[in-house]
C-alpha cells in the first residue's frame, strides 16, 4: 500500500488527536475518581479531538480506497 502525502497528514492527525484525547480522558478519570469535579474545558477537548480522530480515520479509509 503506497501512502500519499494526504494519507500521511491524516495518519498524523489521527495520532495527535488520539494522544490528546487519551491524555485528557485520563485527566478526567483522575478528577472523577478523586474529589475534584470534571472541568468543562476537558470534556470539550475530549469531544473535539475524539471527533477529529474519527473524521481523520474515515477520510483515510476513503482516500486509500481510491
Amino acid at each position: 500500500m503506497s501512502y500519499t502525502l494526504t494519507s500521511w497528514i491524516l495518519i498524523a492527525a489521527i495520532l495527535v488527536s488520539g494522544m490528546t484525547a487519551g491524555s485528557t480522558a485520563g485527566i478526567m478519570l483522575d478528577d472523577a475518581l478523586g474529589e475534584g469535579a470534571i472541568q468543562r474545558r476537558d470534556f470539550m477537548t475530549v469531544l473535539l479531538f475524539g471527533t477529529l480522530m474519527a473524521t481523520a480515520a474515515l477520510l483515510l479509509l476513503w482516500v486509500e480506497t481510491q
